[in-house]
């Protein structure tokens, strides 16, 4: 999904930062991609459970760049998490990362997007607004991000909009067979899963087309939500 964002970003000629924590191979692969369609493209890679490296790398980008227009807040972690399996190790992983980690980007984004504006967008999930019992950690943390979109939109306007997407089904995971993977688009009234361009041709839009809008978490899961 990061990818797709970073892509179609490239294509309506946003020069772009990418992020990384351990796969450096596949966020230069795409670096080189964005850098095919005319724009700069840069790497860097933070421990985004660290608010030391998210602040150094605020100031490697926009030392880069020279300022900061969007922020994309779409690092995340997504584990199974039985109840007989739920501990405090597996909370903070998933906090850290889904929560913490967007807040402290953001307000350094805010800092550096001052007066001059932009926008942060926020990829959070409908498990944000329907739990599902073997993901607590997980859908508490994505819960926590959708207010943190609403309240990051009314502390940052009005120079800073702030939204969020919240996609349904877009990647199966590894360990979901056939029949699970069968039963859940069976309830999707579009009557399939998502793919990555879904998301990122509404972030895009988000960034450039909705000058509006702020505070906003915005479904693209095929109508499953409404179920």
């Amino acid at each position: 999904m990061g990818r797709a964002i970073v892509l179609e970003l490239a294509r309506s000629s946003f020069d772009v930062a990418i992020h990384y924590g351990t796969s450096r191979d596949e966020a230069e692969e795409v670096a080189g991609a964005a850098r095919a369609m005319g724009v700069r493209a840069m790497t860097v890679c933070a421990d985004l459970t660290s608010g030391r490296e998210i602040h150094a790398m605020f100031d490697e980008v926009t030392g880069r760049f020279g300022g900061l227009d969007a922020l994309v807040n779409n690092a995340a972690v997504f584990g199974r998490t039985p109840p007989s399996e739920m501990n405090e190790a597996d909370f903070d992983h998933h906090v850290d990362i889904n929560l913490k980690a967007p807040y402290l980007c953001s307000v350094e984004a805010f800092k550096a997007m001052g007066k001059a504006g932009g926008c942060i967008v926020n990829v959070s999930d409908v498990a944000g607004g329907r739990p599902f019992s073997n993901f607590v950690p997980y859908c508490v943390s994505k819960a926590g991000l959708d207010m943190l979109t609403r309240s990051t939109a009314r502390a940052f306007a009005p120079h800073v909009r702030v939204n969020a997407v919240a996609p349904g089904t877009v990647l199966f995971r590894d360990d979901e067979d056939e029949s699970t993977r069968l039963k859940v688009v069976s309830r999707i009234p579009r009557g399939r899963v998502g793919d990555p361009e879904d998301v990122a041709r509404l972030v895009r839009f988000l960034c450039l087309e909705a000058d509006h809008i702020t505070g906003a978490v915005i479904p693209v899961d095929g109508g499953r939500s409404l179920a």
